[in-house]
């Protein structure tokens, strides 16, 4: 029947071939799952391995620290009825600390204005202190002019000095002290009155009689004037009484040996 029917068969080689080859493909792919699968279970196997190291390890530690627990127990409880003593002592010092601020808190209602008035006394303060400050600048200001003021009070001194006996040289001086010049005595003795002093200087130095000096000890008037009045001249000494003026001194304050300057002033007898 194959061979009378033959003309009638399909061909199934290209279907027998794609078959073998999937078949094939099947049993490379079986494989590969295999592997892959072995390798797997493999790793779990290995992972297992490491988390029952693991929870032993934990084991052992819970262990410990029950351990641990069990002798740390007495001490929680020694802690603990520690705490419930601590806890008691802190109620009681709160009860004081609330009955002690009760007087506190009166005074401090009572003593407010005084509070009150001190913050306003604070900020007085500060607003002085910044008001001296400020002060303070303007006097530093004031005393750097001062100070040129004082230089430019030296540059003219000197210069009115330099200039006057520059001006001095040029005139020709009477015998006697004109008004305002300045000369130099050393007292001799005072008279035992108090009224009058001799000095070695007399009319060889320009001293005439009637003459009226301003008697400065210093180049500073720091004192009350003293004035005097030539009343006895003679070539080598002179003998001044004292002569009171307005506010000037009324005594005569000086000692033997002293050197006084006697700058001329008033009027006198100048015609010799």
């Amino acid at each position: 029947m194959y061979f009378v029917n033959v003309d009638h068969f399909d061909p199934l080689e290209d279907e027998l071939i794609e078959a073998v080859m999937v078949e094939q493909n099947a049993s490379l792919t079986f494989e590969l799952d295999q592997n892959k699968s072995e390798e797997m279970i493999t790793a779990l196997y290995r992972e297992r391995s490491k988390m029952r190291q693991q929870v032993e390890e934990l084991q052992g530690t819970k262990d410990k620290f029950e351990q641990d627990i069990e002798l740390l127990a007495p001490v929680f409880d020694k802690i603990k009825r520690r705490k419930t003593d601590v806890d008691k002592e802190l109620e009681e010092i709160q009860s004081k600390l609330q009955d002690a601020e009760v007087p506190y808190l009166a005074l401090e209602e009572e003593n407010k204005p005084l509070f009150e008035e001190h913050i306003t006394h604070q900020e007085e303060q500060k607003k002085q202190e910044e008001m001296l400050i400020a002060l303070e600048k303007e006097a530093n200001a004031l005393g750097g002019d001062l100070n040129a003021l004082e230089k430019e009070r030296e540059t003219a001194t000197s210069n009115y000095t330099s200039k006057r006996e520059e001006i001095l040289l040029e005139i020709r001086h009477p015998g006697h002290l004109y008004y305002g010049d300045k000369a130099e005595v050393s007292v001799s003795s005072k008279a035992p009155s108090g009224k009058g002093l001799f000095v070695n200087q007399g009319r060889e130095s320009g001293i005439r009689e009637d003459m009226i000096f301003l008697v400065q000890k210093s180049d500073a008037f720091n004192e009350i004037p003293l004035i005097l009045k030539s009343a006895i001249v003679e070539d080598q000494f002179s003998f001044l009484e004292l002569y009171p003026i307005g506010m000037s001194q009324k005594v005569l304050n000086v000692n033997d040996g002293e050197k006084l300057f006697l700058i001329r002033t008033g009027d006198s007898n100048t015609s010799e």
